[in-house]
């Protein structure tokens, strides 16, 4: 089957992975950079079955995007745990949508302007 894997610009290294790793629990599984420390990065994280790319390259995506990641077990116990951090720039609620009352999500927004929204079907 074919998978979608989204591209999000990043502006900053340290940053990125102060967010995608160190609160959000992704982990870093390769990265490349041409020429290191003087060109921009690629990388691949992935949590579970979910895997993105975080890009310094000018023309690889634009920031503000916003992907929804449905499916997601666990969602409650995932927000407990990344608010268990106490990360100083993000404290995310869960919700209920109101056109499903038997869904439950939970957005992030990481520091160049991306969104993620994490979605749980639950009984």
């Amino acid at each position: 089957m074919s998978t979608i894997t989204p591209i999000f610009r990043i502006f900053d290294y340290d940053k990125a992975i102060e967010f995608y790793v160190n609160w959000l629990g992704f982990k870093v599984d390769w990265e490349h950079e041409f020429e290191p420390g003087t060109t921009p990065k690629y990388i691949q994280v992935s949590l579970r079955d979910l895997v993105l790319h975080l890009s310094e390259h000018h023309g690889d995506a634009s920031p503000g995007t916003h992907t929804r990641i449905n499916d997601f077990e666990g969602l409650k116990a995932y927000n407990k745990e990344l608010n268990d951090k106490k990360y100083k720039y993000g404290r995310p609620d869960i919700e209920v949508p109101e056109w499903n009352q038997k869904a439950i999500y939970m957005t992030v927004h990481d520091p160049f302007g991306n969104r993620i929204t994490f979605n749980e079907e639950v009984d």
